[in-house]
């Protein structure tokens, strides 16, 4: 048994699904222009970051273009392909969605159409409602390669700082206002990332794992993210802290991406109904309550952890 074989049968995420980027079994296209981050703004963020690789687009302030923009990522040969599940992602305030591109290149190579939206502030929902709405658009045009190939029954929703509290906000709207949007949307999860605090856990009403870090002082695990978990009662909800992630983690490379595996393993799980990422989430031996990247000791607070409604799926 290979070392990777051996990580992944005790549960470690990162190891089966992030060993290395874009680890998925298609190679990804996309409509991104990203590149080295060489404004003022971009050179700031790579000291912010502390990572001299970090790619941005050309969205002021990071370049001069639109401040508002959607990326969409997808598998080449998405003509082969029956239709894919969205991944409807939102970045953090201030942040360029080309900072995030391993995390989302990560997703759509493992079959997903991956819509990445920003407008510099990121913190309502409406950049999810953006971002749904271009694939729902590309969906219906058959000028595009996402013409038809689209399953926008099946959405999950995800975000990272105020684009987790969007997420937050997002998953507690009702379907028949997402019915509003488009007749066929649903959402099927949602996926939070150290997400803010403007967000209220009791009204969300999908299945959520929610993640942070125990190194994240700009949104401390203890604080509202436990908060927002804890009054997660009206679908299933998840938990988990890595123990060194930083607030920084989600774009980084996915091999230092504490998140990349898990949440990798949560989109095939809910959007795909994949076997084997669903034992991360399921049963009394989930590999999730396994994984030695994430906090583990019912000691402290921010341990992994799922709600009774989680508890009893099977």
């Amino acid at each position: 048994m290979q070392a990777s074989q051996l990580f992944a049968a005790f549960g470690q995420a990162n190891d089966q699904y992030a060993a290395v980027d874009s680890a998925g079994p298609y190679a990804v296209a996309t409509n991104s222009v990203a590149a080295d981050c060489r404004s003022l703004v971009g050179v700031l963020a790579k000291v912010v970051l502390l990572d001299s690789n970090v790619q941005c687009n050309e969205s002021f302030p990071y370049g001069f273009k639109n401040p508002v923009s959607n990326s969409v990522y997808y598998p080449e040969n998405i003509q082969q392909l029956d239709k894919l599940p969205v991944i409807n992602f939102v970045g953090g305030i201030l942040s360029n969605p080309g900072e995030h591109e391993h995390l989302v290149r990560q997703w759509a190579s493992y079959g997903f159409v991956v819509v990445s939206s920003s407008d510099f502030i990121n913190i309502t929902p409406t950049m999810h409602v953006l971002g749904v709405l271009e694939v729902s658009k590309l969906n219906k045009d058959p000028q595009s390669p996402l013409y038809g190939k689209v399953d926008l029954n099946k959405v999950v929703v995800a975000g990272h700082s105020a684009g987790g509290q969007a997420t937050v906000q997002v998953s507690s709207l009702p379907q028949s206002l997402l019915s509003l949007i488009d007749p066929d949307l649903k959402q099927v999860a949602s996926l939070p990332i150290e997400p803010g605090a403007l967000g209220i856990g009791l009204f969300v009403n999908v299945p959520t794992l929610m993640l942070t870090g125990a190194a994240d002082f700009v949104v401390p695990a203890f604080t509202w993210p436990l908060l927002q978990s804890s009054t997660l009662k009206n679908a299933p909800g998840w938990f988990a802290t890595a123990h060194n992630a930083t607030h920084f983690s989600p774009v980084r490379v996915n091999k230092e991406n504490e998140f990349a595996g898990i949440s990798t393993a949560w989109i095939l799980y809910t959007a795909k109904g994949d076997a084997t990422a669903k034992q991360y989430f399921v049963g009394p031996d989930y590999r999730l309550s396994k994984d030695s990247q994430f906090i583990q000791s019912r000691l402290l607070p921010d341990h992994v952890q799922r709600n009774a409604l989680a508890d009893a799926l099977r």
